[in-house]
């Protein structure tokens, strides 16, 4: 039998079509996407148990037929860590070119941290794992250092979204003249809950999407909170905000991507805090979208200067869509991981 190329995935397949083509156009032999759906969502304990068992499960089952398979690359990366860790546990000979896309990882206090640390590195850090695919070049050191990785096993590239805009481009929403943030994890939305209450932005209002964040304070009238869109609804929301913003809590971890990607592909103006990754790898500070500081005067002032001027929110997004499309698509991330590993393609 002859070995066939592999991307395992949690999403539907079309979702990570293009990403697949752009692999393939670099690769003689083409990728097939594997799928097992386990991305419900992060609000009921049921579905999180059920898609940790899935991160394990599934896995183990491309292991048992591994001999089948030549390069697997992990778009859900825990269903490459696992390969690896069933790899690492069973002391198997070594077989196929193993990549764990998107990979992230954060230290976490406590006995669950530390039994995460261990596992992470068995998993991680051993002849099974090839490439560890990350995207920001800062965040390799930080990663080599936490689990001993070798640095030159690490792929830098940014993130990439598959671009709808022709198709959700006349999508509507309830509301007019908001700003838009997003997201469950590592973001700072009580710091963007400070930057409206000033009293330059009384008359902005601001959306938070969000099934995971908690208020710690009471939300003036200008902040509205939902934790109830469903993501075929999140789209109608990004086409219909004045921009995007991504406040970042730790700015050494990689995420927000496929939020300010979403953003730009949106032709919106995308503005992100600093330090963060998702200014180091996509947005030029000006030309495409705006840097704040986690001051909380200085960031309000800018954000409504920057809501003062129609003519700036055009050409920035405007800018920002011209970058996603030349850089930040799915196809283009393809292109660019498979490229890093030609030598065994």
């Amino acid at each position: 039998m002859i070995s066939k190329n592999i991307i395992l995935a949690d999403c539907c397949p079309d979702e990570i079509k293009t990403f697949a083509d752009g692999c393939n156009e670099i690769s003689d032999s083409p990728f097939e996407i594997i799928s097992k759906i386990s991305n419900w969502g992060y609000d009921n304990i049921i579905k999180n148990i059920w898609r940790y068992l899935l991160y394990f499960i599934f896995p183990f089952k491309i292991f048992l037929f591994r001999k089948n398979y030549n390069i697997i690359i992990g778009w859900q990366q825990f269903y490459a860590i696992n390969f690896a860790f069933f790899s690492n546990l069973f002391k198997v000979r070594k077989r196929n070119i193993l990549v764990v896309a998107n990979f992230t990882y954060k230290h976490k206090a406590g006995f669950w941290g530390h039994l995460y640390y261990k596992y992470m590195k068995f998993s991680c850090n051993n002849k099974y794992v090839d490439y560890l695919h990350v995207l920001s070049y800062n965040y390799v050191s930080i990663c080599s250092k936490d689990l001993g990785v070798d640095e030159n096993k690490f792929i830098v590239t940014g993130f990439g979204v598959p671009d709808i805009y022709n198709e959700m481009k006349d999508l509507k929403v309830p509301l007019d003249n908001y700003s838009f943030s997003i997201g469950h994890s590592n973001r700072d939305f009580d710091f963007l809950v400070k930057v409206w209450s000033q009293q330059c932005l009384k008359n902005r209002l601001l959306v938070i999407a969000s099934d995971t964040w908690k208020a710690t304070s009471e939300l003036p009238t200008n902040v509205v909170h939902r934790n109830d869109i469903k993501y075929d609804e999140l789209f109608a929301w990004f086409n219909n905000c004045n921009l995007c913003i991504t406040s970042i809590a730790d700015g050494n971890i990689c995420s927000g991507d496929t939020v300010l990607l979403t953003g730009m592909m949106f032709a919106k103006p995308v503005v992100v805090t600093i330090p963060s990754t998702l200014a180091e790898m996509y947005v030029e500070n000006g030309k495409n979208g705006i840097y704040i500081n986690k001051d909380v005067q200085q960031a309000s002032e800018k954000i409504v200067e920057l809501l003062q001027d129609k003519g700036k929110l055009e050409q920035l997004g405007n800018s920002a869509r011209n970058s996603f499309l030349e850089h930040f698509s799915r196809r283009s991330m393809g292109i660019s991981l498979c490229s890093s590993i030609k030598k065994d393609l």
